[in-house]
């Protein structure tokens, strides 16, 4: 089961992301805050590439955030080989993949992808934050990531 299944049952009003795309929190209308975040082994990088469908959470009024999007069901599907080049040149190899996640609402559906460029030796992860995450240092999700 994916690790974003904390997201069930919630009704989500807020994302929000950190200046290199590798935390994403959620917040809900009781203002909790759910935060997980991307990583790689040693040789890899990880980051958060792409969000579709982020306007289901509303336009941040006042009715938007006190009823949010309820979370309904989450998906992790499996991380896909996007680019797999060897360099003539280096006897480095690089790889790029792609992990997509959904997040189903009753008002929509919201799919972000993450994104993983390693040596081919390496996976990219998504786990849950566990630490108090603080809004102030992250920048809300725009409409057009």
């Amino acid at each position: 089961m994916s690790v974003l299944k904390k997201l069930i049952g919630k009704r989500i009003n807020g994302i929000f992301l950190n200046d290199d795309n590798t935390r994403v929190v959620f917040r809900t209308i009781e203002n909790e805050r759910i935060g997980f975040y991307v990583f790689g082994d040693c040789c890899n990088t990880v980051y958060i590439n792409h969000f579709q469908g982020a306007d289901v959470v509303g336009e941040g009024n006042a009715f938007d955030i006190l009823r949010g999007a309820l979370v309904t069901a989450v998906e992790e599907k499996e991380w896909i080989a996007i680019d797999d080049e060897a360099d003539d040149d280096s006897w480095v190899d690089t790889c790029v993949e792609d992990g997509f996640f959904t997040i189903r609402t009753n008002r929509g559906y919201i799919d972000f992808e993450v994104r993983n460029e390693h040596n081919g030796y390496y996976s990219g992860h998504i786990e849950e934050l566990d630490e108090d995450v603080d809004l102030a240092q992250l920048r809300p999700l725009a409409q057009d990531f």
